[in-house]
């Protein structure tokens, strides 16, 4: 995990950090965002021994109704930066709405002012076409729009993220702080390729720039596992969980790879300018070898960190989805982890930089196909997507075409040029037409 790949780099060709074709905003907003930041200033719940008037009913629904406003039609059109650390600086990013990071925008269309629990609004009648091209008129307002609530679309109203990374990150930091994720194209195929209630495994989740988009897509009643190796980057992961309101995270601070073991290792140094997405758990260099040969930087201690099979752990129900980023362990994490792909058989995307070194070491690729069934495909540079195959014609394996969803390959297309009109939304209504409606 090097760099934002080039297929974040086509993909956001055009996106900055705030948008200018916005309705303009009106006092209205401005003054009710206002009067609702000062009732959270002022509100204080322990006051009188928790008998004050905060917590009548009046003022408790009032305070839902800001919490509820803020998220949606007064939330901040402008991201912020704000600056923080003590034992090592951070950069905390607030408001972030641009580029879309999901579509739990639309999702809150049909949700209560808590966004838990259905609302009385019923989808198929406000996105009835016999009232309209845009459905019911008396269903929709400035905010909660026909194309965003019965289309999909969250480019004019995404929900508002923020996250925190270690200031000197200039790899993840860095583009979690600009994109809301690592690589925005990845992370828009990788929501392609699973659905509300799907349980998903992100190997290698650093802060998580794949976490919560993946937890976000996969809603509620589905589950994302993220492994995380390194304490303090396990720290931002689950700060970044908990600032997006995320309950259906799981979070482990263990490498995965083929036995259950204790390693000494290096740790990344967040007091320099650095890139902790690429050291490794196993096979490091060492401390002057990691600055001249690999632009890495260690902090002088090592730690002890913990090494499990992903064989070990248990889940719910069938895994659909699998991300693998690990630094040059990937190998390792398949072989620790073939009962549970045997057994659930998901799709899975990882960075594989041996296969495209030149000439190919196909080791990996060879192993998934010989041991476990799977074909690989290479979808961007270093990333390679693997899925079951299904016997040929002649008797060889083939890529089981009917496994990967139209989405998917919308942002590819994409990449080619033949797709111009790349959205988050548009790819995922080709994977579910319904998607904004449930």
């Amino acid at each position: 995990m090097w760099r934002r790949h080039w297929l974040c780099i086509l993909l956001c060709q055009g996106f900055s950090s705030a948008r200018d074709d916005w309705r303009p905003e009106s006092e209205g907003e401005r003054s009710g965002r206002k009067a609702c930041e000062l009732r959270f200033f002022q509100t204080d719940f322990a006051a009188e021994n928790f008998q004050s008037k905060w917590l009548n009913q009046k003022n408790k629904l009032a305070f839902i109704q800001c919490l509820y406003h803020l998220r949606t039609r007064w939330r901040h059109r402008e991201k912020e930066i704000f600056a923080g650390g003590i034992h090592y600086p951070t950069l905390v990013t607030a408001h972030h709405t641009w580029p879309p990071v999901s579509t739990s925008g639309a999702k809150l269309c049909w949700l209560d002012q808590l966004g838990v629990h259905r609302n009385s609004i019923e989808p198929s009648d406000c996105c009835d076409q016999r009232y309209g091209p845009k459905g019911r008129p008396d269903c929709w307002d400035e905010y909660f729009t026909y194309e965003l609530c019965c289309v999909g679309d969250v480019n004019l109203a995404e929900m508002p993220h923020y996250f925190v990374a270690p200031a000197f990150d200039i790899n993840v930091g860095n583009a979690v702080r600009q994109l809301g994720t690592f690589d925005l194209g990845q992370s828009y195929a990788l929501q392609t390729l699973c659905r509300s209630g799907d349980v998903v495994i992100d190997v290698g989740a650093n802060v998580g720039g794949f976490t919560v988009p993946l937890a976000e897509r996969v809603g509620p009643e589905g589950e994302v596992h993220a492994f995380e190796p390194f304490r303090k980057v396990f720290q931002h992961l689950n700060a970044n969980v908990a600032l997006n309101g995320l309950s259906n995270v799981y979070t482990y601070n263990v490498a995965l790879g083929t036995a259950e073991e204790k390693v000494l290792a290096y740790v990344p140094d967040l007091t320099n300018f650095n890139f902790p997405s690429a050291i490794r758990v196993l096979d490091q260099f060492g401390p002057e070898a990691a600055v001249s040969e690999a632009n890495l930087r260690y902090e002088e201690r090592q730690e002890t960190l913990t090494v499990r099979r992903l064989d070990d752990f248990s889940f719910s129900r069938r895994v659909q989805l699998i991300k693998i980023d690990v630094e040059f362990m990937e190998l390792q994490v398949v072989l620790g982890a073939k009962s549970t792909i045997l057994q659930n058989k998901p799709l899975i995307w990882m960075e594989n930089e041996a296969y495209f070194d030149d000439p190919p070491n196909r080791t990996f690729v060879d192993t998934m196909h010989r041991d476990l069934r799977y074909v690989c495909t290479a979808v961007a540079r270093l990333e390679l997507f693997c899925a079951p195959g299904k016997e040929a014609p002649n008797g060889g394996l083939v890529q089981d075409d009917g496994l990967i969803p139209a989405g998917f390959r919308r942002v590819f297309r994409h990449l080619s040029g033949e797709v111009k009109d790349m959205h988050l939304w548009r790819a995922l209504s080709e994977v579910d037409p319904d998607f904004a409606a449930k």
